[in-house]
C-alpha cells in the first residue's frame, strides 16, 4: 500500500516535469488573451460558458438593423437591388438607351419599324450603351453592389436562432418583451460564432457606405433602411471588436483549436459586366425574333410565288411532322427538312416539267454561237434532275427496312429511361442533316447555273444582234406559248427559288 502511495507522488511529480505540447501552450495563450482583452466578460473562461454579456451585445445589434432584414429580402429576391445598382451609377444617356433596350420596349418599336431598320438601330443602341456605360462606372458599380453584399450578410445572420440559446422565449421582431438571458456553454455556440465573425470580417467603416446606402434610400423610396448614424456607430463598434480578437479567442478556447481561423468573405461580382452580357443576349435574342419573323414571312411570300397553294411536303420520312417527334422529346430534329422538301418540291413540280421543255426547245434545237454556254446550261439541268434518286435515296433509310429508321425507333423507344440514347439518335440525325446539306447545296449549285442562262437567254432574245442563240423566230414555233415570256417566268421562279432556300438553310448554319 505504501508503495502504491509513493508511486502515485513520483508520477504526479513527473507530469508536472514533462514539457508542454505546442497545443497545450497555444491554449495557455489564448487563455491568457482572453483574461487581458477588453471584452472579456463576454466569456467564463472557468466554466467554458459564454456570458449573457455577449448575448446583451448582439440583441443591440439585432434591434439596430431588423429594419433592413426585410427590406433586404425583399430587394434581393426580386432583383430589384441589382438593377437600381446600375441605373445609380448610369448617365442619363444610358439610362435612357436601357430602357429603349428594354423587351417591352423593343415590342413596342417592332409594331411600327421596319424590321431590317429595327436591327440596325438596336444594334447601334447597344454600342452606345457599352460606350456610355463602361470603364469607371462599370467598376464603381461593382465596388457599390459588393459592399452592399457585405451589409446583407451582415444583416440577414441568423440573430434569433442565436440568440435562442441564451433566451429560448426570445420572438424574431419584438423588442418589448423583457428577456432574461443566461450563460450557454460555449462549445454549443461555436458554428454560430464562427458565422458571425464571418458576417462582421469584411465590414469596414473606410468603405464606401455613403453611396451604398443613397442606393438603398433611392429602393426605399427616399429612407434609409437603417439610419446613417446609427449604422456609421455600429460599424466603428464592430470594428472595436474585431480589433479585439475576442469572438477567435472564445471559439478557440471552446473548441480546443488554439490556431482556428475565421472565415473572410470578400465578394467580387463583375455586377456592370455581367448585365452588359445579359442585356447583349437580351437583344440579341430580340434580334433573332424579329429576324426569325422576318424570314419566315419571306419563306411564305416565296412559297406562293413558286408553289402557290401546294403543299411542298414531297418526302415520307425526312419532314417537318417527323422531325417534332424528335423535337417533342427535347432532341434534335430533321434541321434541314423543310429546305430539301422544298427542293424535292421545285425539282418535281418545275424543273422536270416547265424548265425541261425550255431546256429541250433552246438545247435540242437552238443554234447556239458556242458550245460551252450549251454545255454548261445542259450540265446545269441534269445535273439537278439527277440528285433526285439520292433525295429519295436518303428518304428511304428512314423507312422501317432503312438503314437508319429501325435504329432510331429503338433508341427513341428507350430514350426516357435512358438519355445516353439522346448522343445515339443525335449522333444518327446529325448524320442524315450533313448528307440533306450536301444534296440541297450541290442541286442549288446547279439551278443557279441554269438560272444564270435562262437570264442571258432573257436577255438575248430582244437583240437585234443575238449572240448566243440565233434562231430565236424559230425556236418560238416550238414553244405552246410565247417562248420569251416563259424564259424570264422560268428565271424568275429560279431566282426565286434561290432565295428561299438561302433563308431555309441559312439560320441553322449560323447558329
Amino acid at each position: 500500500m505504501p508503495d502504491n502511495i509513493i508511486n502515485k507522488v513520483f508520477s504526479l511529480l513527473g507530469k508536472e516535469n514533462e514539457p508542454l505540447s505546442d497545443k497545450d501552450m497555444l491554449i495557455k495563450q489564448t487563455i491568457r488573451e482572453l483574461a487581458q482583452n477588453k471584452y472579456a466578460k463576454f466569456y467564463r473562461v472557468k466554466s467554458e460558458e459564454v456570458d449573457p454579456s455577449l448575448a446583451q451585445y448582439i440583441y443591440a445589434i439585432y434591434k439596430t438593423i431588423y429594419p433592413a432584414q426585410v427590406f433586404i429580402d425583399e430587394v434581393e429576391n426580386s432583383g430589384q437591388l441589382k438593377r437600381s445598382v446600375i441605373e445609380y451609377f448610369m448617365p442619363p444617356q444610358a439610362q435612357e438607351t436601357a430602357r429603349k433596350l428594354s423587351n417591352e420596349a423593343i415590342t413596342e418599336r417592332a409594331k411600327i419599324t421596319n424590321p431590317a431598320v429595327l436591327v440596325k438601330q438596336l444594334e447601334e443602341d447597344y454600342r452606345v450603351l457599352t460606350t456610355t456605360f463602361d470603364g469607371d462606372r462599370v467598376i464603381a458599380a461593382d465596388k457599390c453592389y459588393n459592399l452592399i453584399t457585405v451589409f446583407s450578410r451582415f444583416v440577414r445572420f441568423d440573430f434569433v436562432s442565436f440568440l435562442k440559446k441564451f433566451d429560448s422565449a426570445m420572438l424574431e421582431g419584438i423588442f418589448t418583451a423583457p428577456l432574461k438571458f443566461a450563460a450557454v456553454r460555449a462549445d454549443m455556440l461555436t458554428d454560430e460564432l464562427g458565422t458571425f465573425y464571418t458576417a462582421i470580417a469584411s465590414l469596414n467603416p473606410q468603405d464606401d457606405w455613403k453611396t451604398a446606402f443613397s442606393v438603398l434610400r433611392t429602393i426605399k423610396g427616399g429612407t434609409d433602411c437603417i439610419p446613417y448614424d446609427q449604422w456609421t456607430a455600429l460599424l466603428l463598434n464592430l470594428g472595436d471588436l474585431k480589433q479585439s480578437k475576442i469572438i477567435e479567442y472564445i471559439v478557440r478556447h471552446a473548441a480546443k483549436n488554439p490556431i482556428w481561423d475565421g472565415k473572410q468573405q470578400n465578394p467580387s461580382v463583375k455586377l456592370g459586366a455581367a448585365w452588359l452580357e445579359e442585356k447583349r443576349e437580351d437583344v440579341w435574342k430580340q434580334i433573332g425574333v424579329i429576324t426569325e419573323s422576318q424570314r419566315s414571312a419571306q419563306i411564305e411570300i416565296l412559297l406562293r410565288a413558286i408553289f402557290g397553294e401546294i403543299d411542298t411536303t414531297r418526302l415520307t420520312y425526312y419532314n417537318e411532322r417527323t422531325s417534332g417527334i424528335y423535337t417533342g422529346k427535347g432532341l434534335d430534329g430533321f434541321v434541314y427538312a423543310a429546305a430539301l422538301n422544298y427542293l424535292t418540291a421545285f425539282l418535281q413540280d418545275f424543273f422536270s416539267k416547265e424548265i425541261q421543255e425550255i431546256c429541250d426547245i433552246v438545247l435540242i434545237r437552238g443554234q447556239w454561237t458556242s458550245n460551252t454556254g450549251s454545255l454548261q446550261m445542259s450540265e446545269g439541268f441534269h445535273g439537278a434532275l439527277e440528285t433526285i434518286p439520292s433525295i429519295i435515296e436518303l428518304d428511304e433509310t428512314l423507312s422501317e427496312k432503312g438503314s437508319n429508321g429501325p435504329r432510331l425507333r429503338g433508341a427513341l423507344l428507350r430514350v426516357d429511361r435512358d438519355r445516353t440514347q439522346a448522343r445515339y439518335i443525335a449522333s444518327i440525325i446529325n448524320t442524315i442533316d450533313e448528307e440533306a446539306l450536301g444534296i440541297v447545296k450541290s442541286t442549288a449549285a446547279h439551278i443557279i447555273t441554269v438560272g444564270k442562262y435562262m437570264k442571258a437567254l432573257s436577255d438575248d432574245i430582244p437583240k437585234k444582234q443575238n449572240e448566243l442563240v440565233i434562231n430565236w423566230k424559230e425556236l418560238d414555233g416550238y414553244s405552246k406559248t410565247p417562248l420569251a415570256p416563259r424564259i424570264m417566268d422560268a428565271y424568275k421562279k429560279i431566282n426565286y427559288f434561290v432565295q428561299l432556300i438561302t433563308l431555309a438553310i441559312r439560320p441553322v448554319e449560323q447558329s
